[in-house]
């Protein structure tokens, strides 16, 4: 049965999640500057950062003996604030294209709804796609990949089969996992520096194909 949408993953797919991340602190470290008098605050958020992704913000505020609750609204910072991102011009190239000769496109994402949300807007990816599908907003965590309830949807919504949709994908613990519960084609696409790059396969369950980049997604409609 021929392929009739593609369907993106967001994060580390169609743009890298470290730029988010990299925003992220730049708004961070310019209130820590200005009302924590904190200098350097990006750095020193990089390098707890790149020890472990887990705590950043909390690590940071027992560093500078600073209150939970001051923790807890440099982390609101994060999660609000309004990325500077772009797409790259061969992303976005490739979406046009796709589009141009037939294929339905759509975006399936976890996340909290107002930080995909702001991604989505930086990006300008609304007006590149036909339907966009932020897990989190159908109940909750509970429905994030490898759950089927987006993926069905997205085939309501796009008028498709599992059969006629091919998902595009970079994390190994959820985006190919879906075939154990639908006939999805999927590939999987290496973004450089990807943050879950070195994970195992979720139940040993792995793509149908392996793009060097976005562009070679073309290759998986042949």
């Amino acid at each position: 049965m021929p392929i009739k949408a593609v369907v993106f993953d967001l994060d580390d797919t169609l743009y890298p999640e470290k730029d988010y991340v990299m925003s992220g602190f730049s708004a961070v470290a310019e209130y820590a500057q200005a009302a924590l008098k904190i200098e350097r605050a990006k750095s020193e958020l990089v390098k707890l950062f790149e020890n472990s992704r887990a705590g950043v913000f909390d690590r940071f505020a027992k560093a500078h003996g600073l209150d939970e609750e001051t923790a807890k609204r440099l982390t609101e910072l994060y999660r609000e604030h309004k990325p500077k991102l772009r797409l790259s011009d061969e992303v976005k190239q490739t979406l046009v294209k796709l589009r141009d000769v037939g294929y339905k496109l759509g975006i399936i994402t976890d996340g909290r709804p107002q930080g995909q949300r702001n991604k989505i807007t930086a990006l300008g990816l609304t007006e590149l796609t036909d339907e966009i599908i932020i897990t989190d907003e159908l109940g909750g965590a509970e429905f994030r990949k490898p759950h089927p309830k987006a993926f069905e949807l997205m085939c309501e919504r796009l008028n498709i089969t599992p059969e006629q949709m091919l998902y595009v994908g970079d994390n190994p613990q959820k985006d190919f996992a879906i075939k154990q519960r639908l006939p999805v084609l999927t590939a999987r696409v290496f973004t450089h520096n990807a943050l879950y790059a070195d994970t195992e396969y979720i139940f040993g369950i792995q793509p149908d194909f392996e793009l060097k980049n976005i562009k070679e997604t073309r290759m998986c409609l042949q």
